[in-house]
């Protein structure tokens, strides 16, 4: 990874200032708790797609910075929200911010973080991004319902769905692992990537362009997280090399360049990575 953000290492920088302040709360203990956020947080892959994708098309300014900490704060939120839905008192090998803190403050300070990044967004010129990123959010919640309605649980067992808002079974059971993947965790690397590009002006056909990258590395992502966690293996195996292709193929159209060879040589590592 330290090879791949070369290329964007000084913006990567102005991002870490710009997010590390956006997260400062007001009062204790949100405060102490988004500090326990900012030193659980992982690859920092989704602002980096935004940051790679903006400097493919445009020049990074602070609406790119604005988009890239909107995209943390959200999937931030949604990792504490979805450890206390799991009950998972782990987060990356680190008690999860429900373990450390409690329930309710884990859900309120989801909740903060979803708010805090809303505002960021809330300025007129910003709107065309916040909606994308808006109905992207929308569809992660109606992923997690999907899951539980139809009585799978992520790691592929029958799970106890209450009757009435189970949803009819879907005729292949990979078209319904692909389809809950890709509203869990492609349509927000697919926004990372439109987020990038709309924040430079790009045009609608390289909005687009890059849009289909990004869903299908967020498609390739999740695949290879299964196959190392060890959940979905059959699926996973099955559909690793057709998306891993896709991506790749989705970068072709842009002209060579050094953030070109950086997004090829992050998709070759995701879909290779063992941890």
């Amino acid at each position: 990874m330290e090879h791949i953000i070369e290329p964007i290492r000084a913006e990567l920088a102005q991002f870490e200032a710009f997010f590390e302040q956006t997260m400062k709360a007001e009062t204790e203990p949100m405060n102490s708790i988004m500090q326990y956020v900012l030193d659980s947080r992982g690859k920092r892959l989704r602002p980096i797609l935004v940051l790679l994708s903006a400097r493919l098309l445009g020049e990074i300014n602070e609406q790119t910075l604005r988009a890239a900490t909107f995209v943390e704060m959200v999937h931030s939120a949604t990792l504490i929200h979805d450890d206390v839905v799991d009950n998972a008192n782990q987060r990356r090998g680190k008690a999860s911010v429900k373990a450390e803190f409690g329930n309710l403050s884990a859900v309120l300070a989801g909740d903060y973080l979803l708010a805090k990044a809303m505002l960021l967004l809330s300025h007129p010129i910003d709107h065309a991004i916040l909606r994308e990123m808006l109905n992207t959010t929308a569809a992660m919640s109606e992923g997690e319902l999907i899951q539980g309605s139809v009585g799978l649980s992520y790691h592929g067992s029958r799970s106890d769905a209450n009757p009435q808002t189970r949803l009819p079974q879907c005729d292949s059971p990979t078209a319904q692992y692909l389809d809950i993947i890709t509203r869990k965790t492609a349509l927000l690397m697919r926004s990372c990537c439109v987020a990038g590009a709309l924040s430079v002006n790009a045009s609608p056909e390289q909005v687009q362009q890059i849009a289909d990258f990004g869903l299908n590395f967020g498609i390739l992502f999740q695949l290879r997280d299964d196959l190392i966690d060890g959940e979905n293996m059959e699926h996973a195996r099955t559909l690793l090399p057709t998306y891993y292709n896709k991506a790749l193929k989705a970068l072709e159209g842009f002209p060579p360049s050094e953030i070109a060879a950086a997004l090829h040589n992050l998709t070759v590592f995701c879909a290779e990575r063992e941890s």
